[in-house]
């Protein structure tokens, strides 16, 4: 491990074309010409084009998406005239911290010169021809007990390098970055760096990784696939093979499932007991990790976007390189206690309940054209309760004598939570297609129910009988979805009426449209639990 006070030593501010100045090293651009265009003028017109095209894309995304400003992207980094797209997709997205974002981490894979860790360099600046971007050297020796320095490894490699014009346009002329390499290391080891340096809403986390290398189309896009699957339910490790970028990206991962280590949750690796377990559902329940678009090099920079089936192949045996791009959202709310929300104006866990049960009570009134009182329309009510902004995931049910008469909702956060339960309530009282439309004489006998979702997290199990034995009787919503894309879930509340795990799974998989019997021992049954925060009228 190179000590900082020696590495940056003579370290002033780097100077220009790769020279020194008395002010540092300033890292050249060792790619423009091969992999972006060396014309300031061409490139700023490549990246705007693409851009445009990323905005384009991103307005039929967005309704699905959470708000705010990623946290964190994953983008690929071929020429641009490749990957240039799919990249775009995601920074068209982060343009929405433009002027607040002002430092990047960037974290590449080693293509050239390996190294065992994550490496730093001397520079101070990296060049491009937009001009020379400062590095956070202050970042990295705050850093560096988890950093390396090694120029060699940064000197030629591409994948941090082609960022950065990206990211110069977004962000402009206040940026910051800290371009780091990750070689052979852990995923803890990598995720431990981005810790160190996740700052708050000023940073960013930018991780370059292409796909599979080389494959014909047909087979790549199936590998890369089963990787992006792999990528956004977190099953690490991801391999080299699968994606160039594996060990920035795991380092994310790592991030994602074992959270930040906040004080409380210093030891959550080494604790089994229920505080170990809390600290690593608030870990999970931090983030929200959403695949974006995904293309290939041999579909001409037309990329397909999450949910979407993929464009026509050119040519299926054509070999080609796989391109996916992510964002990451950080839930900045989470475990905040009930005193730190009355000091800062948020609802706690018992006045949400009170306000989501008012809002989904309203929503159905408004659809029944039965009066709201003047100020409790679901519009004010949202308009009241700012939280109800927050991206949230719901569902909504409705019963009548102690019977269901419907019930609707959603597994993924894709909009505002106050939107999510009022809509739900609608949909429960009038589309759920098990039940005649709730009539407005109806409307007195109902009582509602609203649930909060947790994060859907991918359950270890490979067999039914291990799924059996894991699950949490009244406490695990259960999601299984089969390799045909069959799936259904049942909410924790429905441990009430199956209290026993093998009759759970078997009511599960006939809502499915599986047969109930089936017993499997290879993960042919992929299995998710989550948690719900359920509020009740009494």
């Amino acid at each position: 491990m190179v000590h900082f006070d020696i590495f940056h030593e003579n370290s002033d501010v780097r100077g220009n074309k790769g020279g020194t100045t008395g002010q540092g090293y300033v890292r050249p651009a060792a790619v423009a010409g091969a992999f972006y265009p060396a014309d300031r003028t061409r490139l700023k017109q490549l990246i705007n084009t693409q851009l445009d095209y990323g905005r384009s894309l991103l307005k039929q995304l967005e309704p699905q998406l959470p708000a705010g400003v990623p946290k964190a992207v994953i983008v690929p980094h071929a020429g641009y005239v490749y990957s240039g797209t799919t990249a775009a997709l995601a920074y068209a997205l982060l343009e929405r911290g433009r002027g607040t974002v002002k430092r990047a981490v960037i974290v590449g894979p080693t293509h050239r010169v390996p190294v065992r860790g994550v490496a730093c360099s001397h520079a101070v600046a990296f060049e491009t021809p937009l001009g020379a971007v400062p590095v956070d050297v202050d970042a990295e020796r705050k850093a560096s007990s988890v950093l390396i320095v090694n120029d060699p490894t940064h000197a030629q490699e591409h994948a941090v390098e082609v960022q950065v014009p990206f990211l110069q346009t977004v962000f402009g002329p206040d940026l910051t970055i800290v371009p780091l390499n990750a070689g052979d290391a852990s995923p803890e080891e990598v995720g431990d760096v981005l810790r160190a340096l996740w700052g708050g809403p000023e940073t960013v986390i930018i991780i370059s990784s292409d796909l599979s290398h080389y494959h014909p189309e047909a087979y790549a896009r199936q590998l890369d696939d089963e990787t992006i699957g792999n990528i956004a339910h977190s099953r690490m490790p991801i391999h080299p093979r699968r994606a160039c970028g594996a060990y920035p990206i795991n380092g994310l991962l790592d991030v994602l499932v074992h959270g930040l280590k906040s004080a409380q949750c210093e030891t959550i690796r080494e604790t089994s007991n229920e505080e170990g377990e809390a600290c690593r559902t608030f870990a999970a329940e931090q983030f929200d990790l959403r695949l974006l678009g995904r293309s290939t090099s041999g579909d001409d920079g037309v990329v397909s976007l999450a949910g979407k089936p993929r464009s026509d192949m050119n040519d299926p045996d054509e070999p080609v390189v796989g391109y996916a791009s992510f964002a990451m959202w950080q839930n900045t709310n989470t475990g905040i206690g009930d005193e730190t929300a009355r000091n800062t104006g948020i609802a706690t866990p018992e006045d949400r309940g009170g306000v989501l049960l008012n809002l989904a009570r309203a929503a159905i009134r408004q659809h029944l054209g039965i009066d709201n009182e003047p100020g409790n329309t679901p519009d004010a009510i949202i308009e009241q309760n700012p939280w109800l902004d927050e991206p949230g995931a719901s569902f909504v049910t409705l019963t009548e004598h102690d019977q269901l008469r419907g019930c609707i909702g959603t597994l993924k956060t894709y909009r505002s939570l106050g939107k999510d339960v009022s809509d739900h309530a609608v949909d429960a009282a009038a589309h759920d297609p098990r039940f005649l439309p709730v009539s407005p004489e109806e409307y007195p006998l109902l009582e509602v129910e609203v649930s909060v979702l947790g994060k859907p997290m991918p359950m270890p199990v490979r067999s039914r009988a291990a799924l059996e034995q894991a699950l949490q009787p009244g406490k695990d919503g259960l999601i299984l979805t089969d390799q045909h894309g069959r799936s259904a879930t049942f909410l924790p509340q429905v441990w009430e009426q199956l209290p026993a795990p093998h009759d759970f799974v078997s009511h599960l998989l006939a809502k499915a449209g599986i047969q109930a019997s089936l017993d499997w021992n290879n993960g042919e049954i992929e299995c998710e639990r989550y948690e719900v925060t359920a509020y009740a009228e009494h």
